[in-house]
C-alpha cells in the first residue's frame, strides 16, 4: 500500500483542509514529518490509519474524539486518503461520528459514521463504487484488499509512538498471527485442522468400538470374554445330547405316522368300494333314456339321404323368388330414370337462355374496373393522409408529454434525495442488527439445549431413582434365592442320609463310618429334595445374580448420564451468563425484536438500493428527455407539412371521379355480385349439359337390366318344376310319408353330436364303474376294516414327545448359536478395533506433531512460520549489527516455554559481548528502537521476497530516534535510505535536528491559534 494524498478536514489540530500530496516527494522518498510538539505530526499517522481502518494507531483515542476545537461548526470532520495497491489506485472517505448545527433551527444533530470506497481509473476518476456508505463493509473490505487488519498495520507499516517494541516483544502466538496474515501460511493450519479432526474422528471410533464390544457382551448376558468361552464350552454336549433324544423321538413319530397312514388307506379302499356301487347302480337308471336316443338316431341317418332332394327344392324356389324380385325392381328404375331424362331436357334449354346475357355483363364489369382502381388510389391518399395528420398529432403530444414529464423528473429527483436521508439515517441505527441477531439466535438454541438438558436430568433422576429401586429389589431376590438354594442342598444332603440308613444292615459295617452299631440312623422326612429341584434352585440363583449385574450395569450408565448432563448444563449456564436466568421467551422476545430490526434493515437497504437505482434512472431520463426536447420541435413541423400536402393531393383526384363510384368498398361488392353472376350462368349451362348426357346413359342401362331379369325369371321357372319332380320321386321310396315326417326326423350337427357323446358317455362311465369295483373286490377280498382311533392316539402321543424334545434342543441350539454370534462379532469388533488403533497411531502422531503437542510444542505453521522468521532475523541482525557496532544480534529462542503455552516464534538478543542470549526485554529503550527497527525493516525485505499476495512498500515510523547516539543515527539513516532506494516509501516523524540536514524532503507542520496546517518542502516537483 502506497499513499498518494491525505486529505484532512477539521481532524486532530487542523482546523481547515489540509491535503498532502505523497506523490509530489518524489518517487519512493524517504522524507521527514518535522514539527514543535503538539503541532499534529502523529495526527498525520492516525489520519492514515482512521482512513483505513476507522481506527487511531496509538488506538487510545475513538474517532469521534478527533475532532479539531478550532473549526467552524459548519465544517465536517472527514478524511480522504488516495492510495495504490499493486497496480490499482483506490480512494477511502471516512467521516466519524459527530455533532453538527441542524439545517433548520437551532441546536445540533448528531451526524452517524460513513464511509466510502472507490476504485479510480488511471487519472483519477472514480470507476466503480465498492461501498457507498457503511462504515463496517468499507473497513472489512480494505482489510481484505491490504491483507492486514488494524493491530498488525500497526506493527508492520506504521511503527506509532510509544509502539515499537510490540511487535519485538509479542509473544508466539501473537506473532504467529501476523506472520501467518503476511506470509499466507494458513493452508498450513488447515492442515494441523485436518489432522486433528481425522485423528479426533478415529479416536471417537476407537471408544465406540469399545463401547460397542461392552454392548454385544451385554446383550447376551455375558459378564467377560472368559464367560463366554466357558458357556460355549459347556453347551457343546448340551446341545449333542438333546440333538440325539430329538432324533429318537422323530423316530418313533416316523413309524406311528407310517401305521396310521397305511390304516387310513386301507379304511379310504373301504369306503371308495361302496362309493362305487352305489354310483354304479345309480348310472345304470339311465339305461332306457339311451335306448330312446339310440332310435333317435337311426331316423336321422334315413333322413340323410333325402337331404340333397330337399336342398335342390328349396334353392330353386329361392331363386325364382329373387329373379321375380329383380325384374319389379328393373320396372320400377326404367319408369324413374324416364322422368329425370326428360327434366334434364328442360333444364338445358333454360340454361341455353340465359347464357345469351353474358357479353353484356362482362362489359359492365370492365367499366366497374376500371372506377376502382382510381378509387383505389384516392384510398391510399386518405391513408397517406390520416397517417400523416396522425403522426402530426401524436408528435405535437408527446412535445407536450415530455415537458410535462421532464418537470416531473426534477420533482421526483428532489423528493428521492430527501427519503435517501432519511434511509440512511436509519440504515446506520440498525447496522449492528444482524451481528446481535446472529448472537442471540445462538443464545436461544443454547437456551433451549440448556432446557432440554434440565428435563432430560430430571428424567434421568427419576430413572435412576426407578433404577436403585431396582437394583434393591435384586439384590433381595439374590438373597433369597441363596438362602433357598442353600436350603435345598441341606435337604437334599439329609435325604442322601436318609436313603443310605435304608441300606443298613444288623452287624454289617457302615459306609460311611464303618462301625458295626448304629445307634441312630437317618430318619426319612416327608420334604426329601432331589437333585433337579437342587439344580433348579441354583439356577434360579444364577438367574438372580445376572439379574442383579444388569441391574448395577443400568445404575452405573444412569450415574454417568447424570454427570454428563450436569457437565454440559453448566458450561450452557456459563455461555449464557445472565440469560440462563431469565425465563426463554424474554430472550424470544429479543430475538423476535432484533429480527424485525433486521427484517426492518433489510427493507431499509432494499429500499435505499431502490431508491438510488430510481435516482440513476431519473437522472439518465433527464438526459434522454432532454435531448428529444432538442429534436421533437422540428419533427413536428414537418409532419405537418406532409400531412398537408397529401390532403391536396386527395382532393384534386376525387374531383375527377363520378359521385357514385368514389366509395371504393360499393363497387368491390358491386363488381364481385357481376362476377357472382356470370360464374352462375355459365356453370349452369354446364352443369345442365352433363346432367342431361348422365340422364340418356342412365335410361339405356336400366332398359338392358329389365330383359336381363325377364330371362332370368324364365328359367327359374323351368328349374324349379324339375325339382319338384325329382323330391316326388325320392319321397315315395323312403320311410317318410310327408314333408313334415322328414322335416321332424332331421337333426343339426350340434343336435347329433350331442346325442351321440350321451350315448358315448353313458357306455364309458358304467365300463368304468364295473372295471374299478372289480377291482377293489379283488384288492379287499381277505382284509377287514382297521382302527383309525387307537392309531391316531399313538401317533399324538409321539408327535408331542417330539416336539418337547425339539423345543429343548432348539433352546440349547439357540443359545449356543447367540454364544457364537456374539464370539464372531466380538472377533470383528477386536479386527475393527485393531485397525482403527493402527490407524490412530498413524493420524493421532501427525496430528500431535503438526497441532504441537510433542516435543518442543511447535505447530506445523509455527515450524513453516519459524523458517521464515529465520529468514526475517537474518536481514533483521544484519542491519542490527550495524546500528549496535557488531554488538548485537536477534536470534529465535530454542528452549520451549514452561507450561502448555505455544513456543518456536520467541525472540532472543545474542549479546557478543557476554556471548550470552539474552531475551529483548531487557533492552534499554535506544537497544529496543534499533531492534524493532531492524526487525520492522528485515520483515518488509522478507514479505516482498516471497510476495505473498501483501506488500508491504511503505513504512512510517513515529519518533524514538532521539535514544539513539550519533553513530547509531548515522547507521539507521543510512539503512533507511537503502531501504528506500530499493524502492519503498520511508516516513519519519522526529524531533532530532540532525535529521533535518540529512532528509531534506520533509513534510512541516506549523501550529497556530487557529489550528495546524502542513507544507512540503524539498519536494520532487
Amino acid at each position: 500500500m502506497t499513499p498518494l494524498t491525505l486529505t484532512l478536514q477539521a481532524f486532530g489540530p487542523f482546523a481547515g483542509s489540509e491535503t498532502i500530496d505523497f506523490t509530489a516527494l518524489g518517487r519512493s522518498p524517504l522524507f521527514l514529518i518535522n514539527g514543535p510538539t503538539g503541532a499534529g505530526k502523529s495526527s498525520i499517522l492516525d489520519a492514515l490509519c482512521f482512513a483505513l481502518y476507522g481506527q487511531t494507531t496509538g488506538n487510545e483515542r475513538d474517532p469521534s474524539q478527533m475532532r479539531c476545537d478550532q473549526a467552524d461548526a459548519s465544517l465536517l470532520t472527514e478524511v480522504t486518503l488516495d492510495f495504490r495497491l499493486r497496480g490499482t489506485d483506490y480512494r477511502v472517505r471516512r467521516v466519524p461520528q459527530q455533532e453538527r448545527p441542524k439545517a433548520r433551527g437551532e441546536g445540533t444533530t448528531t451526524h452517524n459514521a460513513e464511509a466510502q470506497l472507490w476504485r479510480l481509473k488511471a487519472g483519477g476518476d472514480v470507476e466503480t463504487c465498492l461501498v457507498a456508505r457503511k462504515v463496517n463493509d468499507a473497513t472489512a473490505e480494505l482489510q481484505t484488499l491490504i491483507g492486514l487488519d488494524a493491530n498488525q498495520f500497526r506493527q508492520v507499516m506504521v511503527l506509532p509512538q510509544g509502539k515499537f517494541r510490540e511487535l519485538l516483544l509479542a509473544g508466539s502466538k501473537e506473532r504467529e498471527v501476523i506472520f501467518s496474515q503476511l506470509f499466507q501460511t494458513q493452508i498450513f493450519q488447515r492442515i494441523e485442522e485436518q489432522l486433528r479432526t481425522q485423528a479426533n474422528q478415529i479416536e471417537r471410533a476407537v471408544n465406540d468400538h469399545r463401547q460397542h464390544i461392552s454392548g454385544i457382551l451385554a446383550g447376551g448376558e455375558l459378564e467377560s470374554e472368559a464367560a463366554l468361552v466357558q458357556e460355549l464350552e459347556a453347551l457343546v454336549p448340551q446341545v449333542s445330547h438333546a440333538r440325539q433324544q430329538f432324533d429318537i423321538a422323530q423316530q418313533q413319530r416316523r413309524k406311528a405316522e407310517m401305521q396310521r397312514d397305511e390304516a387310513l388307506a386301507l379304511q379310504r379302499q373301504f369306503e371308495a368300494r361302496d362309493t362305487l356301487a352305489a354310483d354304479k347302480a345309480r348310472h345304470f337308471e339311465q339305461h332306457a333314456h339311451i335306448e330312446s336316443i339310440k332310435a333317435r338316431l337311426a331316423q336321422c341317418d334315413q333322413a340323410v339321404t333325402l337331404q340333397p332332394y330337399s336342398t335342390a327344392l328349396t334353392q330353386a324356389q329361392q331363386a325364382l323368388t329373387t329373379a321375380q324380385a329383380e325384374r319389379r325392381q328393373a320396372q320400377t328404375a326404367l319408369t324413374a330414370q324416364r322422368t329425370e331424362a326428360e327434366q334434364a331436357q328442360q333444364a338445358l334449354t333454360t340454361a341455353r337462355q340465359r347464357q345469351a346475357a353474358l357479353p353484356e355483363m362482362r362489359e359492365r364489369h370492365r367499366q366497374l374496373g376500371e372506377f376502382i382502381h382510381k378509387s383505389q388510389q384516392l384510398s391510399e391518399l386518405q391513408g397517406r393522409f390520416q397517417t400523416a395528420r396522425s403522426a402530426w398529432q401524436q408528435a405535437d403530444d408527446a412535445l407536450k408529454r415530455d415537458e410535462a414529464q421532464l418537470d416531473s423528473i426534477r420533482q421526483q429527483g428532489e423528493a428521492i434525495g430527501v427519503t435517501l436521508e432519511r434511509l440512511q439515517a436509519a440504515l446506520q441505527q440498525l447496522a449492528s442488527a444482524p451481528a446481535e441477531l446472529s448472537h442471540h439466535n445462538s443464545l436461544l438454541t443454547q437456551r433451549q439445549e440448556l432446557d432440554d438438558l434440565a428435563r432430560q436430568g430430571r428424567e434421568l433422576t427419576t430413572q435412576q431413582q426407578q433404577a436403585t429401586e431396582a437394583l434393591n429389589r435384586q439384590q433381595r431376590e439374590v438373597e433369597r434365592a441363596e438362602r433357598h438354594a442353600t436350603e435345598q442342598e441341606m435337604r437334599w444332603h439329609q435325604g442322601q442320609a436318609a436313603l443310605l440308613a435304608l441300606t443298613l444292615a444288623q452287624d454289617a459295617p457302615c459306609p460311611v463310618c464303618g462301625s458295626l452299631e448304629h445307634p441312630a440312623p437317618a430318619v426319612n422326612s416327608a420334604d426329601v429334595v432331589s437333585q433337579a429341584q437342587v439344580e433348579e434352585a441354583r439356577s434360579t440363583q444364577e438367574q438372580a445374580r445376572h439379574a442383579r449385574q444388569s441391574a448395577e450395569r443400568h445404575h452405573h450408565q444412569l450415574a454417568q448420564q447424570i454427570h454428563y448432563n450436569e457437565e454440559q448444563a453448566q458450561r450452557l449456564t456459563q455461555q449464557l451468563g445472565e440469560w440462563a436466568s431469565q425465563p426463554p421467551a424474554e430472550l424470544q422476545k429479543a430475538c423476535e425484536v432484533l429480527r424485525h430490526q433486521v427484517q426492518r434493515r433489510e427493507s431499509v437497504e432494499a429500499e435505499i438500493s431502490q431508491q438510488t437505482t430510481a435516482r440513476d434512472g431519473l437522472r439518465r431520463e433527464w438526459g434522454t428527455l432532454d435531448k428529444q426536447l432538442k429534436a421533437q420541435r422540428p419533427a413536428v413541423e414537418k409532419a405537418k407539412e406532409e400531412a398537408l400536402r397529401f390532403e391536396s393531393q386527395r382532393d384534386h383526384l376525387s374531383q375527377s371521379l363520378p359521385e357514385n363510384a368514389r366509395d371504393a368498398e360499393a363497387m368491390h361488392q358491386t363488381i364481385a355480385e357481376l362476377e357472382r353472376q356470370i360464374t352462375l350462368v355459365e356453370n349452369a349451362c354446364e352443369s345442365a349439359q352433363q346432367a342431361f348426357s348422365k340422364a340418356q346413359t342412365q335410361l339405356a342401362r336400366v332398359e338392358e337390366l329389365l330383359r336381363g331379369a325377364d330371362e332370368r325369371v324364365k328359367r327359374s321357372e323351368q328349374m324349379l318344376q324339375q325339382a319338384q319332380s325329382e323330391w316326388q320321386g325320392a319321397l315315395q321310396q323312403s320311410p317318410f310319408s310327408d314333408m313334415a315326417a322328414f322335416q321332424a326326423a332331421q337333426l343339426d350337427d350340434a343336435q347329433r353330436q350331442a346325442l351321440t357323446q350321451q350315448v358315448e358317455t353313458f357306455q364309458r362311465r358304467l365300463a368304468e364303474l364295473e372295471g374299478a369295483l372289480q377291482n377293489y373286490q379283488t384288492q379287499l377280498a381277505e382284509k377287514t376294516p382297521p382302527d383309525l382311533a387307537a392309531l391316531t392316539s399313538l401317533t399324538e402321543a409321539a408327535q408331542a414327545q417330539e416336539h418337547a424334545q425339539l423345543e429343548a434342543w432348539r433352546a440349547l441350539d439357540e443359545r449356543s448359536n447367540i454364544l457364537a454370534s456374539i464370539h464372531q462379532k466380538l472377533t470383528k469388533a477386536h479386527e475393527a478395533q485393531a485397525e482403527l488403533e493402527a490407524q490412530y497411531r498413524v493420524w493421532g502422531t501427525l496430528s500431535e506433531v503438526a497441532n504441537g503437542r510433542t516435543g518442543h510444542r511447535i505447530s506445523l505453521q509455527r515450524f513453516v512460520l519459524g523458517v521464515l522468521l529465520d529468514d526475517v532475523l537474518i536481514q533483521a541482525s544484519e542491519r542490527l549489527v550495524r546500528m549496535s557496532r557488531g554488538r548485537y544480534q536477534l536470534v529465535r529462542r530454542e528452549d520451549p516455554s514452561k507450561g502448555n503455552r505455544a513456543s518456536g516464534l520467541e525472540l532472543d538478543v545474542a549479546d557478543t559481548y557476554t556471548g550470552k542470549n539474552r531475551s529483548v526485554a531487557t533492552l534499554s529503550g535506544g537497544e529496543s528502537f534499533m531492534a524493532a527497527l531492524s526487525l520492522a525493516l528485515g520483515l518488509s525485505d522478507v514479505v516482498q521476497a516471497y510476495a505473498g499476495g501483501i506488500t508491504l512498500d511503505t513504512l512510517f515510523i513515529d519518533e524514538g530516534f532521539g535514544s539513539l547516539d550519533q553513530d547509531a543515527l548515522d547507521q539507521a539513516i543510512a539503512m533507511l535510505s537503502e531501504l528506500q532506494m530499493g524502492g519503498r516509501m520511508i516516513g519519519v516523524i522526529s524531533h532530532v535536528s540532525e535529521l533535518k540536514e540529512q532528509m531534506p524532503v520533509r513534510i512541516d507542520v506549523h501550529a497556530s491559534r487557529q489550528g495546524s496546517s502542513v507544507k512540503v518542502k524539498g519536494a520532487l516537483l
